[in-house]
């Protein structure tokens, strides 16, 4: 089951990568596929012939892509976190080349054609550019406030809690600082400049504020008893998807907007950085001296890899993607290490790869073998996968314990300490699991 609705989490997210790869087709700002195409040469048949080649490719991408997600739910085995992580990884790549595929067919067809300028000082009025008026900071306040409140009544996460609110707060910082308007000018045009800027900081603002609230809400869900958390998941879960959906429509409004704002806008000179764009997609410009800018279509930003710092978040990027197999291949390790259990002269000792408990038999006051795992059962903190449940766990008889053991195998050993503590463990061996229980009464 844990399986299924890990897939099922994702298998959208091929079809609303299309939709976004597949809107680079149209112009805007006289870019598609990250090439500048001049307003004469955008409806020319060989331009129209590689965009909606580039388009079929794309579709064909994300189907190939759904599919594989979708038999990633019935592959039986016993290594299904890589699978998922090999398929992410694959999920991140492959649609993006038909992207570089066309980018490069086009390129090529416009420096067939003559359509590349020589490069020229223009002088533009930027004086007269109005300035975009902030969010107030105030704003990203509450959501602060809102992962705060389940200090009140639950402790035991006090960490996690602070570690959300602290998100929240640097939400503020990510609309504040992660946003340059420098490639915001099309032509010189001062009254289109201006409105993009207004348009997309506006439209970015939203987007960090919202996410903001999301994660609070997120946060509060956590707090929520063991006998709700079903409906609290749900209810998380539906909210997530809203704000990503909704972070997707301003990014298309956003577009659209910036389509409509620059169709039919003729003039002599006009905006061209192709020569910084590699592959359309990595920006590398060492005249800029701004480690982050805008991307040139939408509202999102990049990085200058020609800064030294750019360089090194673009390789720790990279390390990060690759790697994401070989997590895959730690987690499900994890899962399928052996249990083991002991009992010594002065201590009870349980351990699965990196995970390990010991409880000295003196704090032991009573101990209990469960045929089942009690109802309600919800992670706080710690590993959920599909043969290991590890970490802080809450359910309706106890609002704390922690676990170590294989929900396929049962029975379980119920342990409580004299300070009020909970411990729930087993092992793959029902009969050891019984053995210990045993040693551990007597």
């Amino acid at each position: 089951m844990t399986k299924i609705i890990l897939w099922l989490s994702v298998i959208w997210v091929p079809a609303l990568i299309g939709i976004i790869q597949i809107n680079e087709a149209k112009f805007k700002k006289n870019i598609a596929v990250g090439v500048t195409i001049p307003e004469e040469g955008q409806n020319d048949p060989g331009v129209l012939n590689i965009l909606n080649q580039y388009k079929k490719h794309t579709i064909a991408a994300v189907i190939l892509c759904t599919i594989t997600a979708a038999l990633g739910m019935f592959i039986p085995t016993s290594y299904s976190t890589t699978v998922f992580m090999i398929w992410t990884l694959f999920a991140i790549i492959f649609p993006m080349i038909p992207f570089v595929y066309a980018n490069l067919r086009l390129k090529d067809y416009k420096k067939e054609k003559g359509w590349t300028r020589e490069k020229k000082t223009v002088y533009v009025d930027t004086g007269a550019i109005e300035n975009v008026r902030l969010l107030s900071p105030w704003l990203f306040v509450p959501p602060v406030f809102i992962c705060l409140i389940p200090l009140i009544y639950e402790r035991n996460l006090i960490l996690l809690y602070v570690l959300y609110a602290c998100i929240c707060a640097s939400f503020w910082f990510g609309y504040r600082y992660l946003y340059r308007s420098k490639a915001e000018m099309f032509n010189e045009n001062t009254d289109i400049t201006n409105a993009l800027s207004r348009m997309r900081r506006y439209n970015w603002g939203k987007v960090w504020l919202f996410l903001s609230y999301g994660m609070a809400f997120t946060c509060a869900a956590m707090s929520v008893p063991s006998r709700y958390q079903n409906i609290a998941l749900i209810t998380s879960t539906v909210l997530m998807f809203g704000l990503c959906f909704y972070a997707i429509s301003l990014e298309m409004k956003t577009r659209k907007i910036q389509e409509k704002l620059t169709a039919d806008s003729s003039s002599e000179w006009y905006v061209d950085e192709d020569d910084h764009w590699l592959l359309g997609l990595f920006y590398y410009n060492p005249d800029d001296s701004h480690l982050i800018i805008n991307q040139r279509t939408g509202m999102n930003t990049t990085i200058n890899m020609a800064r030294p710092a750019g360089k090194v978040l673009m390789i720790i990027a990279a390390l990060m993607i690759a790697g994401l197999p070989f997590m895959g291949m730690f987690i499900d390790s994890m899962g399928n290490s052996p249990i083991e259990m002991n009992v010594t002269e002065t201590e009870f000792a349980i351990k699965s790869g990196v995970y390990h408990y010991e409880i000295s038999l003196d704090e032991i006051s009573d101990t209990e073998l469960l045929d089942q795992l009690p109802d309600h059962l919800s992670r706080k903190m710690g590993t959920a996968i599909e043969h290991l449940l590890e970490g802080n766990f809450s359910c309706d008889e106890y609002p704390a314990v922690k676990l170590l053991l294989d929900p396929d195998y049962s029975p379980y050993i119920l342990i409580e300490t004299e300070n009020g503590k909970y411990y729930l463990f087993n092992t793959r061996e029902p009969e050891t699991t019984r053995q210990i229980y045993e040693e551990l009464n007597r």
